[in-house]
């Protein structure tokens, strides 16, 4: 029989990696968009993923994509570097593991440069709701991903 207390502290390690796992897919998402890691990008979605913005300032209604192949558009239609130098930052992450699944919160903001003498400007501000899953491989990935926008 297992030792009670060595359980314990097994479930809550394996808690905590998963919990470092998906924050650490949290923050390659914006640093593989930021720099043009396509590939990299994409791993960090489940192939059937759904990835909803909503723009909830300016009456804008957002936009969606579902799976790999629509992701790709909007990896492909958004700017990297060095085309354009910009930084999407996730922070403030809150992450609710149950088996196989997990909930997490963050906050996000995009600072981009500014004109050749200018300063760095905050292009826009929110919240990310993402349901993420383990796949087979034991990798969390992004189910779903809710990007709010609350600023422009």
């Amino acid at each position: 029989m297992a030792d009670p207390g060595i359980t314990a502290l097994a479930q809550r390690l394996d808690r905590l990696e998963a919990e470092r796992a998906i924050v650490d897919v949290m923050y390659a998402y914006g640093s593989a968009l930021d720099y043009g890691e396509r590939d990299r990008f994409l791993q960090c979605f489940t192939p059937d993923a759904d990835y909803v913005v909503d723009m909830r300032i300016g009456g804008d209604s957002g936009f969606a994509f579902h799976g790999h192949d629509e992701l790709v558009s909007y990896y492909d239609g958004h700017t990297h570097a060095p085309a354009a130098w910009h930084k999407h930052v996730t922070t403030n992450p809150s992450v609710s593991v149950d088996g196989g699944t997990a909930t997490a919160t963050s906050y996000f903001i995009r600072v981009d440069a500014g004109a050749e003498s200018g300063p760095a400007i905050v292009l826009a501000a929110g919240r990310y709701l993402d349901d993420f899953a383990r796949d087979e491989d034991g990798r969390w990935r992004i189910r779903s991903r809710r990007c709010e926008v609350e600023n422009l």
